[in-house]
């Protein structure tokens, strides 16, 4: 079964990254860190060898690239303990260990020097103007999120925790086991972004894995994380493993969890972002706030659903720009590539991957 996620976004901070993922510090886990500049063939170098290992019954994460949600910026075979990472910006990334746990692959080899060098002016000019759009996208993210906060910060005050922490038990009463002793492992990954598509969210990936999907209608989603988290501690000290989706906006609050072992998920869907999500069963928290706090407020909280997703509108567009000049960007480097050498790079980490030394096959 394939699995696909994100691990960075656009954010109201700059560039949301759990990049880290893809070179935790596990005795034995190694990853190869490709770089180059656009039009290297990272991507692709990344899903050729994500469609032999499938071949071979390994299974893979493929982790897309927010900026453009048809190329990679990684793959995780987690059961070789290694994984491939896209290590240029905004996520650059470098081995901790150069040779013990990691090394760097520079497709930079690749490619013909004095073409590119006789490209330089437009390619200057190109990675100035991608820059310049990017930085725009997080201004206009950074203020749909302030503003969304406002409405955040009204809800958090008129939510009702006693009678939500109670619900969250009933509601882990009926799907997880009394503790066991054992506490489950969890790991970070990104089920939605924002992309040049819009609000992206990888539905394939939770209709895959789930075949219960509770989804928690909230429309600042105060509530829903505050019961998420609850959740995913019941999970864990049941002994499950988790999935934790992070919401973008905020990295302490959680978007989305799944449980892999009981194809079970729990969802956030509120005005700013909508998941595409076919629900098992919908439940919606209104009733958890203070039905007279929020009708106190109630000018205030419909400004920021507005405004808020007015400026997302914004920053999608921004990101539209940014890959299209990212496009012709590429075309600068692919002219001057020499793919002969590329796939023969992508051979030799195929094989290497399959004889690693790094995994004994159990």
């Amino acid at each position: 079964m394939t699995q696909s996620y994100f691990l960075g976004s656009s954010s109201g901070n700059g560039f949301f990254s759990c990049f880290s993922q893809l070179t935790p510090k596990i005795e034995g886990q190694y990853t190869y860190i490709i770089k180059g500049g656009p039009g290297t063939g990272k991507s692709s170098l990344m899903k050729k060898i994500a469609e032999e290992m499938e071949k071979r019954d390994i299974e893979c994460e493929r982790i897309f690239c927010s900026s453009d949600p048809d190329s990679l910026d990684g793959i995780i075979f987690p059961s070789l303990r290694v994984s491939i990472a896209d290590g240029t910006s905004p996520h650059t990334l470098d081995p901790e260990y150069p040779g013990a746990t990691g090394e760097i692959i520079n497709l930079g080899d690749c490619w013909d020097k004095q073409k590119i060098y006789e490209n330089r002016e437009k390619i200057i000019e190109l990675t100035d103007k991608n820059k310049s759009c990017h930085q725009r996208c997080r201004r206009f993210i950074e203020s749909a999120f302030s503003i969304y906060g406002d409405g955040e910060k009204i809800c958090r005050e008129s939510v009702d925790k006693e009678r939500l922490m109670r619900y969250a038990s009933r509601v882990a009463s009926r799907y997880f086991k009394k503790p066991s002793g054992r506490i489950g492992l969890e790991k970070t990954r990104l089920l939605d972004a924002i992309t040049p598509k819009g609000y992206y969210f990888l539905s394939d990936t939770v209709n895959g894995m789930c075949d219960t999907t509770i989804v928690f209608e909230d429309d600042f989603g105060v509530a829903a994380s505050m019961l998420i988290k609850e959740l995913r501690s019941y999970a864990l000290a049941s002994g499950f493993s988790v999935i934790s989706s992070p919401f973008i906006g905020n990295e302490k609050q959680l978007r989305h969890i799944i449980i892999k072992e009981l194809a079970l998920g729990f969802f956030t869907c509120d005005k700013l972002c909508e998941p595409d999500i076919i629900a098992s069963k919908t439940v919606n928290l209104r009733r958890f706030y203070s039905a007279g706090e929020l009708s106190l407020h109630r000018a205030r909280l419909q400004f920021s659903k507005k405004a808020s997703k007015e400026l997302m509108n914004e920053a999608v567009c921004a990101l539209r720009m940014a890959k299209d000049i990212h496009d012709e960007l590429e075309a600068c480097y692919i002219g001057a590539m020499d793919f002969r050498k590329h796939e023969k790079i992508a051979a030799e980490l195929i094989d290497r991957i399959w004889k690693s030394e790094w995994w004994t096959e159990e």
